[in-house]
């Protein structure tokens, strides 16, 4: 089951997106740090791998701004191949683009495509400021040349080349995978009558990557249910097998419904039934002074066991993670000294995933926040329950990928009932 993590992983990419029909290449985290204009006939560069064997570059994202004392109000940004020639080149005025403040522009090139690895190089004449992404960096921002292209031995005081990135990306596309059918073998699921559906699928350039099936509710548009198939080739066929249940967290005091979790894996044998299902939430500590991204992880048995952030951070470990990992250890005193999830001024909130008007793609909301009311020693009370899915009729939704980012959503006319 594809939880609502896979699904946040496709609406917030890393290192690469999708947007408009166009796939983004990125080395940059987002945020810029810093800015640095180069002047001259210095140039910004940044190496990408296609993600395809034959990917047609459309356009080029600078996220900079104007200097305000420039000498130069032109721009020239180049493709270079892998033996660093030019295969398409624009020069555009600096300020049909760029602002004041930071900003992203996008600068439309001549189509070209590639096939190996190839350089994105921007020459500003020292009018334009470009974002640096400071941090552990890839060693793929360079410092280039013209009149022989080449690249310059990276010498910026205070910017070591494996702590900088340049913020600059490439857009592009190749050919993208097309659900040819969509199937619901039988109309109605029970965990006795399981609904069966078949999913075929084809992609032109033969690099299918997976299938991921959702099932929303008609009326309010949650989804209850996902599942994937890993895909590979220019034409498959995933089935897939839905036993019309969906799952909840509940406490005491309520219950949170629907939740897409995620099984876990790469745990250490022991920790698996302990470990054994998570779900992406928002810790609110302190009254909710501090808001954290976090995982819930629940066992085989439904108990919550773990909150931990996406730093690594612990907030809480039940007694039965620490006999696992530090057998004799006191408890009580554990939960004294390291537990910062404290009852009744901890809240979580869970996701919720909606599928947009028109079924034809997804997003997240949070449900109403589920407060930690119960004590550590017993798990705070909360559990994740499978359960019956909530009569209603339901529609199947296709997320078809393949290996170059390409992300296509299909809704058919069928339907899935629990009565």
């Amino acid at each position: 089951m594809m939880g609502t993590w896979g699904i946040l992983a496709l609406l917030i990419a890393s290192g690469t997106g999708a947007s408009g029909g166009l796939v983004t290449l990125r080395l940059d985290d987002g945020t810029a740090e810093n800015g640095f204009r180069m002047g001259g006939d210095l140039g910004h560069a940044v190496v990408f791998e296609p993600p395809a064997g034959e990917w047609t570059i459309k356009s080029v994202g600078v996220y900079g701004k104007l200097e305000p004392n420039r000498t130069s109000d032109l721009f020239v940004l180049e493709i270079w191949d892998g033996d660093l020639n030019a295969v398409s080149k624009v020069t555009e005025r600096a300020d049909s683009y760029f602002g004041e403040e930071f900003g992203w522009a996008v600068v439309d090139l001549p189509d070209v495509q590639v096939s190996g690895p190839f350089l994105v190089a921007l020459y500003e004449f020292g009018g334009v400021f470009v974002g640096t992404d400071l941090g552990p960096a890839t060693n793929k921002s360079l410092l280039t040349a013209r009149n022989p292209n080449r690249i310059l031995r990276w010498e910026l005081e205070g910017s070591p080349q494996n702590e900088t990135e340049w913020m600059i990306r490439a857009l592009g596309s190749s050919p993208a995978p097309e659900v040819v059918s969509l199937k619901v073998l039988s109309g109605g699921a029970s965990p006795r009558s399981p609904a069966g559906m078949e999913v075929e699928l084809s992609d032109p350039d033969e690099n299918l990557r997976r299938a991921t099936l959702y099932l929303a509710d008609d009326e309010s548009g949650e989804v209850v249910w996902s599942d994937f198939r890993e895909l590979e080739g220019g034409e498959a066929t995933a089935e897939f097998s839905w036993p019309g249940t969906a799952f909840q967290v509940s406490d005491p005091n309520g219950t949170v419904y629907p939740v897409l979790p995620s099984v876990v894996e790469g745990v250490r044998e022991e920790l698996q039934p302990i470990l054994a299902r998570s779900l992406p939430c928002v810790l609110l500590l302190d009254f909710g002074e501090t808001q954290v991204p976090a995982y819930a992880y629940f066992g085989e048995d439904g108990k919550l066991n773990a909150l931990i952030d996406q730093s690594g951070s612990v907030h809480y470990a039940s007694r039965q993670v620490l006999n696992a990992t530090a057998p004799g250890a006191d408890y009580v005193g554990y939960v004294a000294k390291n537990v910062t999830a404290s009852r009744g001024d901890t809240a979580v909130a869970f996701y919720k995933v909606i599928a947009e008007p028109g079924f034809e793609t997804l997003s997240t909301e949070f449900h109403e926040l589920l407060i930690l009311s119960r004590s550590p020693l017993f798990n705070y009370r909360v559990v994740l329950e499978e359960v019956e899915a909530m009569a209603g009729v339901y529609v199947p939704i296709v997320l078809a990928e393949d290996e170059a980012y390409n992300a296509v959503w299909f809704t058919g006319p069928a339907e899935v009932r629990i009565i």
